[in-house]
């Protein structure tokens, strides 16, 4: 059986902030244009991924939340950034609290269809650059490290 540890951590601490490590993907179509989904809770766009389990590899662990939620597969080609600080504190609806350490990689699309799934989030869609709906406010500096396309990871110094 698998635990769910956040869920589990949580029993302990209710809704005190807690570390969470989130692995994220930056995908584009044939066009150029960036998958996003809008996330349920705050009705604001963000790239796609989501928090990893215990002992899973983060490339994985992004490939297996993106497939959750937009029933494409995909296969990550390089790490963007490492990204965590003020910014990237996080308190949800119901009043958890989260220090969020994201994990950015670029990706491609393997096979699948877009079919949004999940409860986590109400739309999924590509972008262009120029075009971006309102972002969740963390995902523009990930978004514009990736437009970059710098050789090496972005982190902060």
């Amino acid at each position: 059986m698998t635990i769910k540890y956040t869920r589990w951590l949580r029993s302990y601490v209710g809704h005190q902030r807690i570390l969470q490590v989130r692995a994220c993907a930056f995908v584009r179509n044939e066009e150029g244009a960036i998958l996003l989904c809008r996330r349920a809770d705050v009705m604001l766009w963000d790239v796609p991924g989501g928090t990893i389990a215990l002992d899973e590899v983060p490339a994985h662990g992004m490939a297996r939340e993106v497939a959750e939620e937009t029933g494409l597969h995909l296969e990550a080609e390089r790490l963007i950034g490492v990204y965590g600080g003020h910014d990237f504190q996080w308190t949800y609806p119901n009043g958890d609290q989260a220090q969020i350490l994201t994990i950015f990689f670029r990706a491609r699309i393997a096979s699948g269809t877009l079919t949004p799934t999940g409860h986590e989030n109400v739309g999924t869609g590509f972008f262009l650059p120029d075009q971006l709906p309102p972002l969740v406010p963390r995902t523009r500096r990930m978004l514009t490290d990736a437009l970059a396309e710098r050789l090496e990871a972005s982190f902060d110094r």
